[in-house]
């Protein structure tokens, strides 16, 4: 969940810069990982006060989050590069934050605070599968992948049970440690499977409505022909969805009406325009082979947050 690099203005006058990292968006219990980075372009050493690189050199609303105090000093030579990654979640958890959105600095740097959405987790002990569907809309979905997070408000009034299913998946851990392992420039990302020697929990019917398959919309793979379940029933091609989902890349009209729509990214095309570049360039656009990454597009973590209030 890691935002694009950002170089500040300078340090200090003998010549070192520094830039940070922080994820977009801060989920209340979640770790919140920055990354501080300094090199040393000048001709001489440069000494740095030890609180430079802990939470102490951030501020939130223009308050430090710990003392800048003392004489411990870090001497940097020439041409040096360190770079350091922590969790400021756990301070930013004794704090008693308001609002969606956080103004946090990195005060060394000399630059302009940048906003993260704070979000909250679902509470526990909730049964998404038998939720009344008035209530599925307050809730959305993080998904922390390693290109970054994708932000995903659903559509519980055109595909409830799409919606209920998702949520279900996500909150109990069924897409942890999971990935995308299909990607197709103009077309989208697919990931979601179930992993080897288990089973998504449940088939869907279709909720086929008039969403349209957009960059962003959220919708749900599904066989392509007729199957069979375990017991010799017949499952039609059209109510084949388990748990495989997919996030588009480009418009695609000829998916419009036959997958369901279910819902779109509030945030995270950028992630998506990632992924969906990471399959194998040895193959041509069009050789499914080319179609599997690389490296493997872990979806981390799914975190089911409270919708926030507009």
């Amino acid at each position: 969940m890691i935002a694009s690099l950002a170089l500040l203005a300078p340090l200090l006058a003998q010549g070192a810069t520094l830039s940070w990292e922080a994820p977009k968006i801060y989920i209340e219990g979640e770790p919140f990982p920055v990354t501080i980075r300094v090199e040393v372009h000048g001709e001489d050493p440069v000494a740095l006060p030890s609180w430079d690189f802990g939470p102490s050199a951030f501020s939130v609303g223009g308050t430090p989050l710990g003392e800048r105090a003392g004489e411990s000093f870090l001497t940097l030579a020439p041409g040096q590069v360190l770079e350091t990654t922590f969790d400021l979640g756990a301070t930013l958890e004794g704090l008693e934050l308001k609002g969606r959105a956080v103004q946090i600095a990195f005060d060394p740097a000399g630059g302009d605070p940048r906003e993260v959405v704070r979000l909250q987790m679902a509470p526990q002990g909730i049964d998404f599968m038998t939720l009344p569907q008035e209530q599925l809309a307050d809730y959305q979905v993080v998904m922390r992948t390693i290109a970054g997070p994708l932000w995903m408000e659903l559509w519980p009034d055109v595909a409830p049970n799409h919606v209920r299913n998702f949520l279900d998946l996500a909150y109990t851990g069924f897409y942890d440690d999971n990935e995308f392992h299909r990607v197709i420039p103009g077309f989208m990302i697919q990931g979601g499977g179930a992993k080897p020697g288990k089973l998504a929990p449940r088939t869907l019917k279709n909720e086929f409505n008039e969403r349209r398959h957009v960059p962003g919309v959220l919708s749900m793979a599904r066989m392509g022909v007729d199957t069979r379940d375990k017991d010799g029933n017949v499952i039609p091609a059209n109510d084949s969805a388990t748990s495989e989902f997919f996030v588009m890349h480009a418009v695609y009209p000829s998916l419009d009406g036959k997958y369901t729509a279910f819902g779109k990214l509030i945030d995270g095309m950028d992630v998506v325009e990632k992924i969906v570049h990471s399959g194998n360039p040895a193959y041509p656009p069009r050789d499914p082979r080319a179609h599997k990454p690389v490296t493997r597009q872990t979806i981390y973590k799914a975190i089911v947050v409270k919708a926030p209030k507009r």
